[in-house]
């Protein structure tokens, strides 16, 4: 983990940045949402270190902490009838993710991907019988979170292609 240690720092300074550019009033930004940045960034940071370096627990923690971070900013940032409703399906999909990774990241293990089948349906089931988020609520948000976020996801995606690009060429 010693080549994480510079982003820790840069998290670090984010955190504290942010913290005062808060009390400065410069910035209003709830503390929860602050701690979703916060674990979105270290989230990413793990998981880009650890895939493909034979690394399983530092990525399924490094996608365990991005999502958090997600699910931290989706709560702050969006209207839900009830939050409390949407943890346990949040807790299946998060670990059906993790396992996806761990697929991705080694396909031999078959297994892996099983168990992110079953936990994401069982989210997309579970969500469903709540009744808590219909398709129709999803696709909405979607939209509403492309609208406001259209410039992230472009440089998200040139990001992407970019180090797609710079794996290839290695």
């Amino acid at each position: 983990m010693s080549n994480n240690q510079p982003v820790f720092i840069y998290l670090l300074i984010f955190l504290a940045l942010s913290i005062v550019l808060k009390l400065l009033g410069v910035i209003d930004v709830a503390n929860i949402e602050l701690i979703g940045y916060a674990f979105i960034f270290y989230g990413i940071t793990l998981v880009y270190t650890s895939f493909g370096k034979k690394q399983t627990v530092v990525l399924f923690i490094g996608s365990s902490v991005f999502l958090v971070g997600l699910v931290l900013f989706l709560i702050n940032n969006f209207e839900f009838t009830n939050s409390k409703e949407i943890i346990f399906p949040a807790i299946l999909l998060i670990i059906g993710i993790n396992f996806l990774m761990l697929f991705l990241n080694n396909t031999g293990r078959k297994r892996f991907l099983a168990i992110s089948l079953t936990s994401i349906i069982s989210a997309i089931i579970v969500t469903l019988l709540l009744g808590s988020i219909t398709f129709q609520d999803f696709f909405t948000s979607i939209i509403n979170i492309g609208e406001k976020y259209w410039p992230i996801v472009l440089i998200a995606v040139g990001l992407l292609a970019l180090l797609h690009k710079e794996y290839k060429r290695k």
